[in-house]
């Protein structure tokens, strides 16, 4: 009989036995070249930037043309030059996909064009180009792959240059050249150069780059688990290659090691960019609880699933700890046992120089700022997700001091939000308290600690949210009141009624304070809030609120009234979703849906999309309330794509699941034992694309530390959806 571990390493061993037999000879890779005909008039031309040195106060050299081209309209023309010493700057990539200007001074200024740097896959092995040039006839060009790595947060640093100045074919003028190379080890980006030695003006156009992976099976599975009554049991299989034959789906018991069920992969059409194929198999008849694989073939050369939990009320029992564990781990202002002392005991000065008491709350992301915009929806996520499920969450108190843990983690932020209101006017004095992002150190050593001097942190922005700072306190002080602190509940919930007073709320306001005080004057301006949403033309477009207020009040008159518009809005919503993964897409600008978040340059903000996904969730969840099955089914499988069912095999939670990134961008990695600066129940910013215009996925998977921010960050708004969806489960 196998063991676990044995059945991983025939897993293992299987994989290039299955390829040798299985996999078809060519694998068609998609064409990854950014803007490869130039027709695309975009920000740095659509993925290209200057080589050499750009001249200051001088027109581009570099720049897309309709006055020469091979088969479109455009083609891409670089004219060399200045000659002479030249001082502007130079274009080098950075190392987390974006591309930094340095003050440069050199000879002859431009010599060619360059693609921004492309992200690497952990598992492509080479990479193929074409390249159609015209040029003067005696001009010499040549082609060149300049790999970059990383080493801790310094920039991409050139490990290896392939170069290539062969001419394939020559066609009405226009030659092609081709380079094919290996990936070196160590290469984590990688820029397609084009160059040349002549003084006279050359053009580009229809470019061609390919990665090819290494062969390779995935069976990709929610790591936790599925419902024991779920319909959303659902494995994907992964190929790098067509499979000339796909083996059989198996699920295997693993107490047993009994095979269980045995069916056939579904196929599904290609996902364009991606360079993988894809099949599904539905498990669902399965409700016996247990533990489990699910497999892709049979003996030496099957692929496993990791391991994963078919039970009852999985979902909460598992993962709504580490939800909430998370923020005492990015508590700020004290000391968290394994992690670090107390920090920033001095914040904060204020802009007139003077010190405030503004010590607490939670580190914001993997920096150590602090935020008035995201810290109050934390603290109300907390107080909501223990409001609408103190039995859960009664069950954990591990400081034994008689209260939910969680109720505790909202106090802290209630402690940090009382300093940062002013009593008397109800402004918030502070919503950004930050040094900037160059500190990258152990939260205790960034000041001293000691208030009222040079180092104390500034206040830089006043203001912040203050709607949920009133849904938080009241839901908080009517938390207080149940379990014995009336008095300190009912100075809570006078500061949200008069801070709703003042600034008005949303929903969840209205939900909190009629909660917390019983008083019909909420429930009716909540009525009256639905009674215009529902007068919009879609008022599908507006249905958090909508679910919000049936979730609070479900024996209302008007619940009858929003069942229909929830059905609308899921099935609206189902429209961006497909197999293999049914995940809640994006809105394309053409029409059609996308996966990752779009973002037109390398060095805007952009972040994964792991916000879109939860959202999406508590609507699906929120809807189910109302007996919208499938508002349920919806919510499953944007959970199922978080915790390990997505194209990297990856739980985006931390400590969730079985297979995780190797390093997070968190300055926690400088805390010594912790070099992947991993902070449990930590969700990440999320897959991401890889470069702009390509709906293809990208997660920093290398060994480096200091991970991509844009995919591998984690940050407060994310675990505070995350509450909010455990409240609603």
């Amino acid at each position: 009989m196998p063991t676990l571990a044995s059945l991983h390493v025939v897993w293992i061993c299987g994989l290039s036995c299955l390829t040798l037999s299985a996999f078809a000879a060519d694998s068609f890779p998609a064409n990854v070249a950014p803007n490869p005909s130039f027709e695309l008039d975009a920000k740095r031309l659509g993925g290209w930037l200057p080589v050499g040195v750009e001249a200051t106060n001088e027109p581009p050299r570099v720049f897309i043309t309709n006055s020469v081209h091979r088969q479109g309209s455009h083609s891409l023309c670089v004219q060399p030059g200045p000659q002479g010493l030249v001082t502007g700057r130079r274009f080098v990539a950075s190392y987390n996909g974006g591309e930094d200007q340095n003050p440069a001074t050199g000879t002859n200024g431009v010599r060619g064009a360059r693609t921004i740097a492309l992200r690497l896959d952990p598992d492509i092995r080479s990479v193929s180009s074409s390249v159609w040039i015209n040029g003067p006839t005696t001009g010499h060009f040549q082609l060149s792959f300049v790999w970059t790595g990383r080493e801790g947060r310094r920039p991409a640093e050139v490990l290896h240059v392939d170069k290539t100045d062969l001419t394939g074919r020559d066609k009405d003028g226009w030659r092609l050249l081709q380079l094919t190379a290996t990936r070196p080890i160590r290469s984590h980006q990688v820029q397609l150069w084009v160059e040349s030695d002549s003084n006279e003006p050359f053009y580009l156009d229809d470019v061609e780059i390919t990665m090819r992976r290494a062969p390779g099976l995935e069976v990709l599975v929610d790591q936790l688990g599925y419902e024991t009554f779920s319909a959303t049991k659902v494995a994907v299989l992964q190929s790098a290659s067509p499979l000339e034959t796909v083996p059989a789906a198996r699920v295997i018991e693993l107490e047993s090691f009994r095979e269980v069920l045995r069916g056939n992969w579904q196929r599904c059409d290609p996902i364009p960019d991606w360079d993988r194929f894809h099949w599904t198999f539905d498990f669902s008849a399965i409700t016996n609880r247990g533990r489990y694989v699910v497999a892709a073939g049979e003996g030496k050369a099957a692929a496993l699933s990791p391991p994963f939990t078919i039970g009852d009320d999985l979902l909460r029992r598992q993962a709504a700890e580490p939800g909430y564990r998370f923020f005492y781990y990015q508590r700020c202002g004290t000391a968290v046992s394994g992690f670090h002392a107390a920090c920033h005991l001095d914040d904060a000065r204020m802009p007139d120089g003077k010190h405030r008491d503004l010590s607490g709350g939670w580190h914001d992301a993997g920096d150590y700022n602090k935020y008035c915009g995201f810290t109050p929806e934390s603290f109300y996520a907390l107080a909501v997700a223990y409001y609408r499920q103190p039995n859960l969450f009664n069950q954990w108190d591990r400081d034994r001091n008689g209260r939910a843990d969680v109720l505790d983690e909202a106090l802290w932020g209630a402690g940090f939000l009382l300093k940062a209101i002013d009593r008397d006017s109800l402004e918030l004095v502070a919503n950004t308290i930050s040094t900037g992002y160059r500190y990258w150190g152990e939260p205790q050593k960034e000041t001293d600690n000691q208030p009222d001097n040079s180092d104390d942190r500034p206040v830089t922005q006043l203001g912040g949210d203050r709607t949920w700072c009133a849904a938080g306190f009241a839901l908080t002080g009517a938390a207080l009141k149940k379990v014995g602190d009336a008095a300190r509940g009912d100075d809570l919930i006078r500061l949200a009624v008069r801070l709703y007073e003042q600034v008005g709320g949303n929903m969840e306001t209205l939900a909190a304070l009629h909660a917390a005080t019983g008083d019909a004057k909420y429930r009716q301006a909540a009525q009256s809030q639905i009674g215009n949403i529902m007068k919009q033309p879609k008022p599908e477009d507006s249905f958090r609120p909508l679910g919000e207020f049936a979730a609070e009040f479900p024996e209302d008159p008007l619940v009858v009234r929003i069942k229909p518009v929830a059905e609308r809005r899921i099935a609206e919503l189902e429209k961006f979703c497909a197999p293999p993964f049914d995940v809640a897409r994006y809105p394309g600008a053409d029409g059609r849906p996308v996966y990752f978040q779009p973002y037109a340059d390398v060095n805007d903000w952009y972040v994964g999309s792991m916000m879109r996904h939860l959202d999406v969730a508590i609507e699906g969840a929120l809807a189910a309330k109302l007996g919208v099955s499938a508002g349920r089914r919806l919510a499953e499988n944007q959970v199922h794509w978080i915790l390990g069912r997505n194209p990297f095999g990856v739980s985006l939670m931390e400590g969730v699941g079985s297979n995780f990134v190797p390093n997070y961008h968190h300055r926690y990695n400088t805390i010594p034992g912790n070099p992947r600066g991993a902070v449990p129940g930590a969700l990440l910013n999320g897959i991401i694309r890889a470069w702009p215009h390509e709906d293809r996925p990208w997660l920093d998977l290398t060994s480096e530390p200091n991970a991509d921010y844009h995919c591998n960050e984690p940050w407060l708004p994310y675990n505070n959806r995350w509450m909010i969806l455990m409240s609603v489960w």
